[in-house]
């Protein structure tokens, strides 16, 4: 198996780092995998705007384990990713694993240096992505906020945390392809692939911005309010097994009214605080049926329902699918 940790902020010393354990050397900030660990390459690039950018385009010829240690740097690493895995794959951030076999996966996802995240990739998965590094100071740029804080970077470590992911659709695949046309022996002109990934950047914070109003919550909810407001959706979350706790045991955990809880974490999630518990819950059935490992059955027991019915009707009305049906696709 090939194994590679780091907790490098930078892509160019990574980069001479990893062609330092595969003995193998860097060609203008392209290296070349050994064809007993992929086929395929590994490159280095920046930005106009000086934001560090890697691409790699392979397919994987030895299982592969892949670590970023967490680190107390803070700095965010935006994600696209397009693999077809041939046997079996996981992605975790933290806690929160996905595991994918012999599919196809296209995600684009932000991640966070404060939490642990891993690849372990089975031999014949074939890997193309784009990984870009935000310094914490750019995210607020980002999201076009300009009195940027330490509540934004809370707030996202714990949306990627909950491991949510951004579809790629026809337009993200096309950026993407246009990237990957690019060879050693045949480049392409260095504004035609900045500006590719540009907008690969773009669309992302755009369709998140568009999603999740947070320059309104910043500007309208103090700052230990919205602490508050994460830690209670930590809480409400952390296990699905059990009952999910009151909204007036929440409120005595929150030190404020129940009326101020629910309107602060509308405010902050978009939804209703059991709402928004029902989704994550019908969200974690869902990852663990991907999985394959577990029956329907012991999946409902997992979030908590010990009546089938029930969990087939709520997974139906969140999900749009039966579950025997998600589980066998």
């Amino acid at each position: 198996m090939f194994s590679y940790e780091y907790t490098h902020s930078s892509y160019s010393r990574m980069i001479a780092d990893l062609a330092a354990v595969l003995q193998t050397k860097v060609k203008d900030n392209w290296l070349f995998f050994p064809e007993e660990v992929a086929s395929g390459y590994y490159r280095v690039l920046q930005l106009p705007n000086g934001l560090d950018v890697n691409i790699i385009k392979c397919r994987i010829n030895d299982d592969w384990f892949v670590h970023r240690k967490r680190d107390t740097s803070e700095y965010y690493t935006l994600r696209f990713d397009e693999l077809v895995v041939e046997k079996e794959m996981s992605i975790g951030i933290d806690t929160d694993v996905v595991k994918k076999q012999q599919e196809t996966v296209a995600v684009a996802y932000l991640t966070s240096s404060l939490f642990d995240w891993y690849y372990h990739g089975a031999k014949g998965t074939i890997f193309k992505g784009v990984n870009i590094l935000i310094p914490k100071e750019w995210l607020g740029k980002l999201m076009g906020i300009e009195m940027f804080d330490d509540i934004l970077p809370a707030y996202i470590a714990l949306k990627s945390r909950s491991f949510t992911m951004e579809p790629l659709d026809q337009t993200y695949h096309e950026l993407m392809n246009e990237i990957m046309q690019e060879e050693y022996d045949s480049p392409l002109p260095d504004l035609y692939v900045q500006n590719r990934i540009q907008l690969l950047l773009e669309r992302f914070f755009t369709r998140i911005h568009s999603r999740v109003s947070l320059a309104d919550v910043l500007s309208n909810i103090k700052h230990d309010d919205i602490y508050t407001v994460l830690k209670i959706e930590q809480m409400l979350i952390e296990n699905f097994t059990v009952k999910p706790k009151s909204i007036d045991q929440l409120s005595k955990k929150a030190m404020m009214s129940s009326t101020k809880l629910k309107k602060l974490f509308k405010s902050v999630f978009g939804l209703p605080i059991y709402e928004y518990y029902q989704q994550k819950r019908m969200q974690k059935a869902g990852e663990l049926l991907s999985n394959g490992t577990y029956s329907v059955k012991q999946v409902a027991e997992k979030v908590g329902y010990s009546n089938l019915s029930n969990f087939t009707m709520a997974f139906k009305k969140h999900m749009k699918q039966d579950p025997v049906k998600f589980n066998s696709n």
